[in-house]
């Protein structure tokens, strides 16, 4: 009898087990899923005021009924100047959405200008508005470790290329009726294209002996981890959806000297340009790809790479597959930072 008691006393602890929710389960609760979507409190910043000089944190919170995916803007109401956050939580107390002044589109913030927040919401048409805060001072600049260009100077002996003689593809430094997102000029690659053409149309190549104005043939870092170097640069989309970047690094892999293609490595950085205004890109150098295009960093003599042999920064314009027709990007104050992405 006592055997038959234990019996079914371990098969009911099995049951029970097995019924036994398991937290490490992860996914959406059922009320994300078939909950009624409501803002349950108003978007509201935790200050009227920032001084982002003095290191001013600025909270924004709100309840939601439904764990949903959110986008909130804080833009500048003068400059035009937009931080963007994503996310998916549903109570921001718990998960604090916090605001130091940096921006995700230039241009910057200006001093004494009013922001508000703006939330909107990837599968429901609401859209919901802050209170205006005024920001007394912003935040500065911080200095970058090795500035590559700021195109402050069109007499710089940029080598440029288009894809075949296409007169209507090319470079320049300009202004295209926009402003640059820092000082007075910027870069731009331009081209048009049809849907069975290349998808490579222009592009331009500065040696680190150019960007530097020294004898050196290599950009200098304080580190050789691939993580802790981050490429930045002001991108500008003309909201086309047509324009991809590729930014690739040419290494000198014998270090005679000379990049010599298919036999050194080059690593690249891709990306769709589908927004419209200044977007600041930053990315670790640990995030690029070997180049395998164009006969291009096929073969890396060393393996690996190899920071203390970067010899030059390309800057490729591509079309995006399927499109056709003419399309550009701009590019601004591109720069390398140790440790951590530029946050202006």
């Amino acid at each position: 009898m006592n055997k038959i008691i234990i019996y079914f006393g371990i098969i009911g602890f099995v049951f029970l087990s097995s019924c036994k929710k398991d937290s490490s389960i992860e996914g959406p609760e059922l009320v994300d899923i078939f909950g009624e979507f409501k803002i349950l409190a108003p978007l509201r910043a935790s200050q009227k005021t920032a001084d982002f000089a003095k290191g001013d944190i600025v909270y924004y919170k709100t309840t939601l009924s439904i764990r949903t995916k959110w986008t909130v803007e804080v833009i500048g109401l003068n400059s035009g100047a937009r931080k963007v956050f994503t996310g998916n939580d549903k109570d921001f107390s718990l998960n604090q959405l916090a605001w130091n002044g940096t921006i995700t589109f230039a241009p910057f913030f200006r001093k004494n200008e009013p922001c508000v927040a703006r939330m909107s919401f990837d599968s429901y048409p609401d859209t919901v508005y802050s209170d205006t805060i005024v920001i007394t001072n912003v935040r500065p600049t911080p200095s970058v470790d090795i500035l590559i260009d700021d195109f402050e100077s069109p007499q710089r002996p940029y080598n440029t290329f288009t894809e075949g003689q296409q007169s209507f593809n090319g470079t320049t430094v300009n202004y295209q009726g926009i402003s640059p997102a820092e000082k007075t000029r910027y870069y731009v690659l331009a081209g048009n294209h049809g849907p069975s053409a290349s998808l490579f149309l222009c592009g331009m190549n500065l040696s680190a002996k150019i960007s530097q104005g020294i004898s050196e043939n290599y950009f200098k870092f304080s580190t050789d981890n691939p993580e802790k170097v981050f490429f930045n640069a002001y991108v500008y989309g003309w909201g086309d959806n047509k324009a991809e970047m590729s930014i690739e690094f040419q290494e000198d892999d014998n270090k005679d000297g000379i990049y010599q293609p298919a036999e050194e490595g080059a690593y690249t950085y891709r990306f769709p340009v589908n927004w419209t205004g200044w977007k600041l890109v930053s990315f670790p150098y640990s995030a690029t790809k070997i180049s395998t295009s164009g006969g291009f960093g096929n073969v890396d003599r060393t393996g690996r790479k190899d920071l203390d042999r970067i010899i030059a920064a390309q800057f490729l314009l591509l079309a995006q597959p399927g499109t056709s027709g003419a399309t550009r990007v701009g590019m601004d104050y591109c720069s390398f930072t140790f440790n951590t992405p530029f946050q202006p």
